[in-house]
């Protein structure tokens, strides 16, 4: 995997309190990490304070797998 992966699979794992070999670009937050809304909001946060990325709320609460999150800040680092 790529160095955004990683990071961002390293910050899911911090906040979740889970191993990060479990988190895979087809993890769903809710269905395979167990996150919920507060874990999904600080998740949210941390990304923008570490990867130097702003999500919207509404963009946010779109993501359903580690896929749309890793998809969106790709493209936005892009920009």
């Amino acid at each position: 995997m790529d160095e955004l992966f990683e990071k961002i699979q390293k910050l899911i794992a911090e906040k979740l309190e889970i191993d990060e070999s479990k988190i895979t670009l087809d993890s769903s937050f809710r269905g395979d990490l167990g996150a919920d809304s507060l874990d999904t909001y600080e998740l949210v946060y941390a990304i923008e304070e570490n990867l130097g990325v702003s999500i919207p709320d509404e963009k946010a609460n779109e993501f359903e797998t580690v896929r749309d999150a890793y998809d969106f800040i790709k493209s936005e680092q892009s920009k």
